[in-house]
């Protein structure tokens, strides 16, 4: 997947969303009100206890934007393209892409973008930042570096989690509500890791590694976690994008086409 195929991408979805951009007002409206529900329900949490997980208020509002951020990944990005893989294996749609000279799982992870809940993103990081203000902590070059490091890693992660899930279309045909078992699994990353009992924790950690999408980053960033952790992080990303590359290709050897 090169990068003018990338942006030519960017140009075709931009130039359509433009024609709706009361699309954007809808869309940061929504991502506000559902951050404010989200900081409403840990402010009635935090009234009864003073930590979660060892991790005070303000260092979970911190994990929250980074939360919000990886969540506008997934709704610009994942969601409108390899979300939609699943219909076209079953109908067939899938044989035009591969009849492309393209890579066949860059074109259908990227090929359609939500322009505007990109917005989730910024949102997101603001949300990081002014909770950090609060925090009354500066995050040094090496933590911000590394959350910057970690922070890619976690959309790498949630990639190759969209990826695999979404290649079982070519096992199990009618898939298309898998993406409701990501969104129900990835509510876990809302809140620190370490506020699961250990089953949960361990599962979160080796087995769905949705812990390192957002409590790693928001450790990296409030400097509860060593900077070079997030050389682990990156380990992890490429573990779990070689997986899931793995996996797509063992798909697409099953995939006939719509003539069967």
């Amino acid at each position: 997947m090169t990068g003018r195929l990338l942006g030519a991408f960017w140009r075709i979805n931009l130039a359509e969303e433009l024609q709706y951009r009361a699309n954007f007002i809808a869309s940061v409206l929504g991502t506000l009100f559902s951050m404010a529900t989200a900081l409403l329900t840990l402010a009635l949490f935090f009234r009864h206890t003073s930590a979660l997980g060892g991790w005070d208020y303000w260092e979970i509002v911190v994990l929250l934007g980074v939360f919000n951020a990886l969540t506008g990944v997934v709704e610009a990005v994942l969601r409108p393209g390899i979300g939609r893989l699943a219909g076209e294996v079953r109908g067939g749609g899938l044989d035009l892409v591969l009849v492309k000279p393209v890579d066949a799982q860059g074109f259908v992870s990227f090929r359609h973008l939500d322009i505007w809940r990109f917005a989730d993103i910024v949102l997101g990081l603001g949300l990081a930042g002014y909770a950090l203000v609060r925090l009354h902590h500066a995050p040094s070059f090496a933590q911000l570096g590394a959350f910057v490091v970690t922070l890619a890693a976690a959309a790498v992660v949630v990639y190759a989690i969209w990826v695999v899930l979404m290649s079982l279309a070519f096992w199990f045909v009618s898939v298309e509500n898998i993406a409701v078992l990501f969104d129900a699994v990835y509510e876990g990353a809302r809140y620190p890791v370490s506020a699961y009992p250990g089953a949960l924790r361990f599962l979160f950690v080796y087995l769905i590694p949705i812990a390192w999408t957002t409590t790693i980053p928001a450790s990296a960033l409030t400097g509860r976690l060593r900077p070079e952790i997030a050389l682990a992080a990156a380990l992890v990303a490429g573990v779990a994008f070689t997986l899931a590359r793995a996996l797509w290709r063992a798909a697409l050897k099953r995939y006939t086409g719509a003539s069967g």
